[in-house]
């Protein structure tokens, strides 16, 4: 059996809604050499029964059925899986965009062992474009590592690549994080690239107004996030010359960036968070001086000046229980001290 070229893989779970056009989004483009894995994590609506109809119709899909394990443990079931030369990774809730495959090819026929390509975000704010450009080796990116890992995140999220398969090997998704596991994982599996092509042209379209956004969820738990995957940031600073001065520079870029979508997601999302839970994650960001200082920058940008300013005093102040006791009050629907 011939190698296919291309292993496209999606993680299934509630996307009875949008399953069908992501895959196509995919199949209506993609070469002949090419196969769709569907891995259905156990998902309760009908969307394990979308996959097996899209198989059916179409010998370039592969399904796997699992437990509900998770989105990492569904994209490791899919790399074991896996025989393309190179890889992807599509959520259920996005497309592709077209002509990504033609595009891709070529320049990854060249040499490239990473090919980035821009996203299209839906209901979020544009991300820069990125150069078109090709580089030896990520090495020749250090001096913009905070840009491309904290600003935009265009080094962390792996639905902008394509990877050569022996880039990934045996680096997989960390099932236990919850969030923050798509860093962890470029962290690790950027380490084994050489040359690499950037295209600023958008290939995928990401949706972010979807139910299962995390950008629409209530969370508390981006700091333990930070916290597992620093260690890895470090690791990958060295990796491409970093000294240690620059990269506490970048993982304190990093802890501030992290605090601000904490503080941010606190202070405008609904849902059962106690009293406590707000203090906790509140007392943990003042406790961090690059946390503060990024918090009292974000602040002092705020066009509502006015509403910002208390907030802004109990940052200076380091004062967790108003700020806690005021985001409960107004955003929370289950109150639970």
């Amino acid at each position: 059996m011939t190698q296919p070229t291309f292993s496209v893989i999606v993680p299934v779970y509630k996307a009875a809604a949008t399953l069908a056009k992501c895959a196509h989004s995919v199949l209506d483009q993609a070469p002949a050499g090419l196969e769709l894995i569907l891995v259905d994590d156990g998902s309760p609506d009908d969307s394990g029964a979308i996959c097996d109809q899209l198989a059916q119709a179409d010998r370039r899909v592969r399904v796997i059925h699992q437990k509900n394990a998770g989105a990492s443990a569904a994209r490791n079931a899919g790399l074991e899986a896996a025989k393309g030369r190179f890889l992807q990774f599509v959520d259920a809730d996005d497309w592709v965009l077209p002509g990504l495959y033609d595009a891709a090819l070529p320049l990854l026929n060249e040499g490239a062992d990473v090919l980035f390509f821009g996203i299209q975000n839906v209901g979020y704010t544009p991300e820069p474009p990125l150069p078109d450009a090709f580089y030896p080796s990520l090495a020749s990116l250090a001096g913009e590592f905070e840009r491309y890992l904290v600003t935009t995140g265009q080094f962390a999220t792996p639905c902008n690549k394509i990877y050569r398969a022996q880039v990934i090997g045996p680096v997989r998704f960390d099932p236990d994080l919850r969030v923050n596991e798509d860093l962890l994982f470029n962290l690790l599996a950027l380490q084994r690239c050489g040359p690499v092509r950037f295209v600023p042209q958008n290939y995928y379209a990401c949706d972010h107004t979807g139910e299962n956004s995390l950008s629409r969820s209530l969370r508390a738990d981006l700091l333990d996030a930070e916290q597992a995957t620093r260690p890895a940031l470090f690791q990958f600073a060295a990796h491409y010359g970093l000294d240690e001065a620059q990269a506490r520079q970048l993982a304190d870029a990093r802890l501030g960036n992290v605090s601000v979508a904490q503080m941010s997601v606190l202070m405008s999302r609904k849902g059962p968070l106690s009293l406590r839970g707000y203090r906790q994650a509140f007392r943990r960001m003042l406790a961090q001086p690059a946390a503060r200082k990024a918090l009292a920058a974000w602040l002092a940008a705020d066009e509502n000046r006015l509403m910002a300013l208390p907030y802004r005093l109990c940052v200076a102040l380091r004062l967790a229980l108003p700020m806690a006791l005021w985001c409960w009050l107004r955003g929370s629907t289950t109150h639970s001290v």
